[in-house]
């Protein structure tokens, strides 16, 4: 009796599949035709960037704040975690879970060097527009 082959689509036979099943499902949806557009247009911008200020304010727009795209990404992972553990798929729902955590990180790590970037360009060793402050009387706690 022969054996029976069972073919296994490929990664790009199943995204296809989801594609066509979801496309009805997408066009009712008020998402843009290329959700991507705004950070090609940051990736773009940033060889013209001359300053670590204009580094700083495109990766931010990009990459920063509750709304932008590193951090939306993140909560549409925590949501499809969400999903597959309402639905009893508990090892997808940690695997979504921890890719989130990784955003996560990664958003952490994009704040520490966007502060790093800036401290480049304001952080001087010899700042002489600060007044230079010399105590006037004797030292708290210095004999008199």
């Amino acid at each position: 009796m022969p054996h029976a082959v069972h073919h296994r689509p490929s990664s790009s036979e199943l995204r296809l599949r989801a594609r066509r099943e979801a496309a009805e499902f997408l066009r009712g949806l008020p998402v843009p035709a290329d959700p991507a557009a705004s950070l090609r247009t940051c990736a773009e911008a940033m060889s013209q960037a001359s300053t670590p200020a204009e580094v700083h304010a495109l990766t931010e727009l990009a990459a920063g704040g509750e709304e932008a795209g590193l951090i939306a990404l993140r909560n549409l992972l925590r949501a499809a975690g969400a999903r597959c553990r309402e639905h009893g798929e508990i090892q997808l729902a940690t695997r979504y879970e921890r890719t989130s955590d990784l955003l996560d990180i990664a958003d952490r790590a994009l704040f520490q060097l966007g502060v790093d970037v800036l401290t480049t360009q304001y952080d001087t060793t010899a700042d002489t527009a600060a007044p230079c402050l010399t105590p006037v009387g004797h030292d708290e706690g210095a004999p008199t």
